[in-house]
């Protein structure tokens, strides 16, 4: 919170930190009554103020005028101040007591909301806690008061989306054609990208900040929040990538659409000469008539036309959703997957003659080359999809032999490391040595699981204590010759005359919540309220009263008897 706007409070926080703490309890009620009167549009005499904090009305000649928007500031960093330097126990106060997480999650806002609200008359209290950490709370009354008198804001405040992931991104990417076209810096660029948005405007600076922290490679800003230097053509490529037309960027970045489409053909070009193409090469690839004969004759059901046969996609029962998609992909036979492996490994081959063409000279690449390289690779792609699926079934067959030795492992961890297997066995399968695929890609998926399984037991090893182990080697048999009765006895007497010492509401909530008594099984602290009709919180306040209760009677030495 900002220190005081008005000096008189600042003198009377003074006065009250030297007051008796006996009196700190009847100072924030007054506190609380005097932010409830008070109307920010108005002005109020100091000593009203003082007189319904303290009881008293100050002896000085003149009154001052205190305006009643900085007056309600004030008597939140008052009773902020008061309390920090003393926290109040939560016992104290009769009422739930909620603190900035809970409130934030009640009014569907961020504790930075919360934090703001306090300026406008929710004031919270330091409260003392059981880790000895003292925590801001709000009394339920406040709460009410501010409710009341803030209706609209809270309103607004539930009504306020955070902002997506996608937003965020849409927001880096065209402060990136601003820092690239315009060299702006980040004031102009947070100025722009607000008028466009409609976002805050420091909602916009600290995106941009934070993800220039987050990943300094690639940050829009140096330290003095100029533009760092960023290549135009290479932010036009990548909003035509993402789906920008070319007349949509030729308006954005004052180019001629020619230019655009130049910009990206060559960085396209430069790209595709960079990637590689691996594929299994088969001498049938380069006759003369490869393309009419692979590409053309069928095959019949290898065709992405080809009509199922409903037997073969027939799905069995009590099979889970995931697993019973898999049998909606038909098996494939051996003339149909050698058919697919050849057709998928021929387009990568003239996806490969037609990289080698650009990478040659990729500054004069020419558009149809890199349609027809994204139509050859786009095709294999599908090609490769086609298979992989149709062969998904074998590996939750090998996941399920794999699952009966280790029960430990997970199967759908299993399925999903043996896919990757899969799909890297139908890069390397060669079909012209004419072996049926399923061996190879069971020797594949098997040998994945070899690596994961192992890693993967080792990984929870970690994690595990070793306590059960021990205990059960290093069970002493002698405690069996104690008689169990004598030793219960002494804990059960100090129990009993613990618990006779409370009342009836505190000795129900003792028994629940530790399944004492009648209350075998023990029940959480939310379902003891839900039962007794009050909160939580509520219900945690009265068993400590409770414990300190139990500790005043049975002293130290039996408390540790119970404890065991």
């Amino acid at each position: 919170m900002k220190s005081f706007c008005h000096d008189q409070i600042a003198q009377l926080a003074h006065e009250l930190t030297l007051a008796p703490l006996r009196h700190r309890l009847r100072q924030i009620a007054g506190i609380g009554r005097a932010i409830d009167l008070i109307d920010p549009a108005k002005e109020y005499p100091y000593a009203l103020i003082c007189f319904h904090i303290t009881g008293y009305r100050p002896k000085r000649t003149a009154d001052s005028m205190l305006a009643g928007k900085e007056l309600i500031a004030d008597l939140v960093e008052l009773l902020d101040s008061l309390t920090a330097a003393a926290p109040i126990p939560a016992l104290a106060f009769d009422e739930p007591l909620y603190d900035a997480d809970a409130l934030a999650k009640r009014f569907k806002v961020s504790t930075k909301t919360i934090s703001r609200w306090r300026a406008r008359g929710l004031a919270g209290a330091w409260v003392a806690t059981d880790t000895g950490k003292p925590k801001l709370a709000f009394t339920s009354r406040v709460v009410q008061r501010f409710i009341h008198r803030n209706g609209d804001l809270i309103a607004r405040g539930a009504n306020f989306h955070q902002m997506s992931s996608a937003e965020k991104a849409g927001i880096i990417e065209r402060a990136r054609e601003l820092v690239a076209a315009e060299k702006a810096s980040l004031h102009v660029v947070t100025l722009r990208l607000a008028d466009e948005t409609g976002r805050a405007v420091e909602t916009i600076r600290y995106t941009l900040r934070k993800f220039d922290a987050e990943n300094p490679a690639l940050a829009l800003f140096d330290r003095a929040e100029q533009p760092q230097p960023i290549d135009e053509d290479t932010v036009i490529y990548e909003a035509y990538v993402a789906g920008d037309t070319v007349a949509d960027l030729a308006a954005r970045f004052n180019r001629k659409p020619g230019q655009i489409t130049r910009i990206v053909t060559r960085i396209r070009a430069g790209r595709i000469a960079a990637q590689p193409v691996d594929y299994i090469y088969n001498a049938a690839f380069d006759a003369p008539d490869a393309e009419r004969e692979i590409l053309t004759d069928n095959v019949p059901g290898s065709r992405d036309d080809a009509e199922l046969d409903p037997t073969l996609t027939r799905v069995p029962t009590n099979l889970p959703p995931y697993l019973a998609d898999l049998y909606r992909t038909p098996l494939l036979t051996r003339a149909q997957e050698a058919d697919l492996f050849r057709r998928m490994n021929f387009r990568l081959h003239q996806a490969s003659i037609i990289r080698a063409k650009i990478a040659a000279d990729s500054a004069k690449a020419a558009p149809a080359d890199i349609a027809r390289f994204d139509e050859a690779m786009d095709a294999a792609t599908q090609l490769k999809n086609r298979i992989t699926q149709a062969n998904l079934r074998l590996v939750v067959s090998i996941a399920k032999k794999h699952l009966f030795a280790n029960p430990a492992a997970n199967l759908f961890e299993l399925v999903s490391d043996g896919n990757l297997s899969l799909m890297k066995a139908v890069e390397k399968f060669d079909y012209s040595r004419g072996f049926a695929f399923s061996t190879y890609a069971s020797y594949a998926i098997m040998r994945g699981f070899a690596r994961s399984i192992p890693e993967e037991r080792s990984h929870g090893d970690r994690y595990q204590t070793g306590c059960d182990d021990f205990l059960s080697v290093a069970r002493d048999n002698r405690a069996l010759e104690l008689p169990v009765e004598d030793e219960q006895a002494p804990i059960r007497a100090a129990l009993s005359r613990g618990l006779g010492s409370l009342d009836e509401r505190e000795r129900s909530v003792v028994e629940r919540h530790f399944g004492i008594g009648e209350s075998k099984t023990p029940t959480t602290l939310d379902e003891i309220g839900r039962e007794l009709n009050l909160s939580k919180e509520r219900v945690r306040q009265i068993e400590i009263r409770a414990f300190a209760k139990l500790r005043t009677v049975l002293g130290d030495s039996t408390a540790a008897l119970l404890a065991g």
